[in-house]
């Protein structure tokens, strides 16, 4: 009887696994449908170039795609985590909401500095009346600009959304509670964090720039990579 029971705990695991890998592939590809239908009507503006700072805030959405990771969580006993219909999408509902805020305020400050600094006489400098003396041509400036910028969204992003939610998994130490200690973990493995977070840029930036079909695989296998790795250095740390 023992045995059967074990037998079915496995195998209730290794189908929320299953679903978890499914959901964050699935992720993935709206995420590529999302960028190459933005990339299609920037071409037919002549504002290609903008393109970059869309990849950019792509990456602010990182915390709501790693919800669906929950089901790989191993907690101190070295179990999985069940999966909680119920909280996932009450999570969902909290952070698509901040996350899509804070893309929209940031694609709007990119239409800003993308008519100030590269194309002073473009469709979008006509559009919202942005009216500048002519700067030359920034374009390389842009590209640094949103690279380091895209690192900092990362940073951000794993520091606020994805270390709370996996504590408050974890832990639960309470709303406030679970942020000082992702606050406290970040700033003792800062180093690490900021590997992780180059890791997730190089993953989103530059398949989505360069080798566009290459992003469907290589994003979620980072994602996945990274969100075990932040589990196991989370409990370590908390150990010590």
């Amino acid at each position: 009887m023992n045995e059967v029971s074990k037998f079915l705990k496995l195998s209730r695991v290794s189908a929320e696994q299953t679903v978890s890998y499914g959901l964050v592939f699935f992720a993935s590809l709206v995420i590529f449908f999302i960028s190459q239908v933005i990339q299609s009507y920037l071409s037919a503006y002549n504002l290609s170039l903008m393109y970059i700072s869309f990849t950019a805030g792509f990456i602010l959405f990182i915390p709501l795609v790693s919800l669906v990771l929950h089901p790989l969580l191993v907690n101190r006993a070295g179990q999985r985590e069940t999966f909680h219909i119920r909280a996932l999408l009450a999570n969902i509902g909290l952070i698509c909401v901040v996350q899509f805020l804070c893309f929209l305020i940031w694609i709007t400050d990119a239409i800003t500095l993308y008519s100030l600094y590269v194309d002073q006489n473009s469709f979008l400098a006509k559009v919202f009346a942005i009216k500048t003396q002519a700067r030359g041509d920034l374009t390389f400036e842009f590209y640094c600009f949103n690279f380091v910028l895209a690192w900092l969204f990362s940073l951000l992003s794993m520091i606020v959304g994805v270390l709370p939610c996996l504590i408050a998994r974890l832990d639960n130490l309470g709303l406030v509670g679970d942020f000082v200690a992702a606050f406290s973990f970040a700033k003792s493995q800062l180093l690490l964090i900021s590997l992780y977070a180059l890791l997730i840029v190089s993953a989103v930036l530059l398949p989505l720039l360069y080798a566009k079909y290459l992003f469907v695989v290589v994003f979620p296998i980072v994602l996945v990579v990274i969100f075990t790795r932040l589990n196991k250095d989370y409990l370590l740390w908390s150990k010590s």
